[in-house]
């Protein structure tokens, strides 16, 4: 049910050829050490993230699917959004 997905800036993600050639990560590195996870999933999310997730809501309201939750994740630049799926003519009287 939930999307999880990262936010990657355009020049950043552009300076990585496992980003680019494969759409995942290839390459990367451990986690700091005694990183604390729960400071990044309760802090709010970062303002151009929240403009995104909150323009791909209206987006998905226009075609009848709710968002039940947009926050943040435990990995860095991590976020979800959490579409209500439902019956399809229930979904149809959204459209409405």
């Amino acid at each position: 049910w939930e999307q999880e997905f990262f936010v990657v800036k355009a020049d950043l993600y552009r300076k990585r050829p496992d980003l680019v050639n494969c759409g995942r990560t290839l390459v990367g590195k451990l986690p700091t050490r005694n990183q604390q996870a729960e400071l990044n999933y309760f802090a709010p999310p970062p303002t151009e993230v929240n403009k995104l997730m909150f323009n791909v809501q209206e987006v998905m309201l226009k075609l009848g699917v709710p968002m039940a939750v947009l926050h943040n994740e435990v990995a860095c630049a991590q976020h979800e959004m959490s579409p209500v799926y439902c019956h399809s003519s229930f979904s149809a009287d959204n459209n409405v």
